[in-house]
């Protein structure tokens, strides 16, 4: 019995992919699966196609790595700092108002400027 394998190339056409094919004899051949050899033509091309996939997965985890790093940052500063330039800025009721409250009404100002 024997064992066809398959890689990328453009040799042959299987399956309405090109391909490179490789007969082996069923009891030696496990050396050229790790040699890149594949047991269908399907596979040959998947594994690029999963790696640009795994690239894509990777970008958006730094983009959102990023994202977080950013936000982070910004809430760095203590309450009573965040109040304190709330005084500063001249908003009004600084003292009893919630801190997600001053926050924006700093941004307002600062994005007014």
């Amino acid at each position: 019995m024997a064992v066809i394998l398959y890689r990328a190339g453009n040799a042959h056409t299987v399956n309405g992919i090109k391909c490179e094919v490789q007969i082996c004899n069923e009891y030696s051949y496990l050396h050229y699966l790790d040699e890149g050899w594949f047991y269908t033509p399907e596979e040959c091309y998947a594994e690029k196609e999963q790696d640009k996939d795994d690239q894509a997965v990777l970008e958006d985890a730094q983009e959102e790595s990023s994202k977080t790093e950013e936000a982070e940052e910004e809430s760095v500063l203590t309450d009573d700092e965040i109040r304190a330039m709330a005084k500063e800025s001249g908003i009004s009721h600084w003292h009893t108002k919630s801190i997600g409250r001053l926050v924006e009404e700093l941004k307002e100002l600062e994005d007014a400027e």
